[in-house]
C-alpha cells in the first residue's frame, strides 16, 4: 500500500499547490491534514521497512496509523475554525475524517491480511 499511499500524496500536493497558485490559501491549508495518513504508510513501510530494513510489527504500523488518524482529527478541527461558512465547516470536518478513518481502516486491513499471510508460512528451522 506504500505505492498508493505514494500517489494519495501526491495528488494531496497537487491539490494544495493548485489551491495557492488559485489565491485560495484557506483551502489550501484546508488539505494539508489529508496527506498524513498516506504519509504515515509510505515513512512506515517503503522508508522504515523497505529502505532501511527496520524491523516493524503490525501492532507498531497500526498504532502509527492510529495515532496519525487522532493527530489528523485534531488538524481538522483547529482548521475547521477557519473556514467562513458554518455549512463548510461541517461538511469538511465530516468528508475529510471520513476519508482519513477509511483510508486507515484500509491500509490496517492490508497489515493484518499481511500478518496473517506471514504468521501461515511454514518455519524453516
Amino acid at each position: 500500500m506504500g505505492v498508493e499511499c505514494a500517489v494519495i500524496a501526491g495528488l494531496f500536493i497537487l491539490f494544495f499547490l493548485t489551491f495557492i497558485c488559485t489565491k485560495r490559501r484557506q483551502w489550501a491549508w484546508a488539505t494539508l491534514p489529508l496527506l498524513l495518513v498516506p504519509l504515515t504508510d509510505i515513512t512506515v513501510e517503503l522508508l522504515l521497512i523497505k529502505a532501511l530494513n527496520v524491523e516493524v510489527t503490525a501492532f507498531g504500523a497500526i498504532l502509527a496509523l492510529v495515532i496519525a488518524v487522532a493527530i489528523s482529527a485534531a488538524w481538522i478541527g483547529f482548521l475547521a475554525g477557519h473556514l467562513d461558512h458554518k455549512r463548510y465547516k461541517a461538511s469538511y470536518i465530516s468528508i475529510t475524517n471520513l476519508f482519513n478513518v477509511a483510508l486507515a481502516a484500509i491500509v490496517i486491513s492490508n497489515i493484518l491480511s499481511k500478518a496473517a499471510l506471514d504468521a501461515s508460512l511454514p518455519v524453516n528451522i
